[in-house]
């Protein structure tokens, strides 16, 4: 939903250091189809038909599985936007801004929350 422009928050449980910057998003490795169908059902539920719309179909996305897609500057703080959007209940809120999906994707390993991105996929990417 970020790549896709449709999401432009995100809730987290813990501040990264540092508190702005650009960063990469990678996607599951174990994501499958049946677990997407269910994301598009809650997001059916969530969002207006027109964000919805702008969401890719499974066979889009499949080839996502395990590797960097986007880039976008990020700013995060403990004061959420009004109204509150996309709350699971954490405290820290990410606004991300100059959402850049990746011409070509990139095999990269992931990790929860915020790592370091290896040298060699860096040189790949322009931050």
């Amino acid at each position: 939903m970020i790549a896709m422009g449709v999401k432009q928050w995100e809730n987290r449980s813990a501040m990264p250091v540092p508190a702005k910057g650009r960063c990469a998003m990678t996607c599951s490795k174990s994501s499958d189809a049946r677990e997407y169908a269910n994301f598009l059902a809650w997001a059916e539920r969530a969002f207006k038909p027109e964000a919805l719309a702008a969401l890719p179909q499974w066979d889009e996305v499949s080839g996502w599985r395990g590797m960097l897609v986007a880039v976008c500057d990020y700013e995060a703080s403990h004061t959420a936007p009004n109204p509150p959007v996309w709350d699971e209940g954490y405290p820290v809120w990410w606004r991300l801004t100059n959402v850049r999906l990746l011409d070509e994707s990139i095999p990269c390993r992931g990790n929860v929350g915020m790592w370091r991105l290896p040298m060699d996929i860096m040189e790949k990417i322009s931050l």
